[in-house]
């Protein structure tokens, strides 16, 4: 049986440094309203990652069988 484990939120710093590294490292320029709106898709990917990452599945769970043709 699964059971939630506790992860604290992403900050929003993070997610900022992290836009910055991926504009900066392919040296995209971005407008303005670009900004808030990449970063709440960033908010977004973030929540969503650390719902998949607080179920802890334990090791009596077994992934998916891998379909081969």
């Amino acid at each position: 049986m699964s059971k939630e484990i506790q992860l604290p939120r992403v900050e929003d710093t993070a997610l900022e440094h992290l836009l910055d590294g991926a504009l900066g490292a392919h040296a995209i320029v971005p407008r303005p309203q670009w900004r808030a709106e990449a970063l709440s898709y960033l908010r977004s990917i973030a929540d969503a990652a650390t719902l998949v990452r607080s179920l802890d599945l334990g090791d009596a769970e077994e992934p998916a069988p891998v379909y081969r043709p």
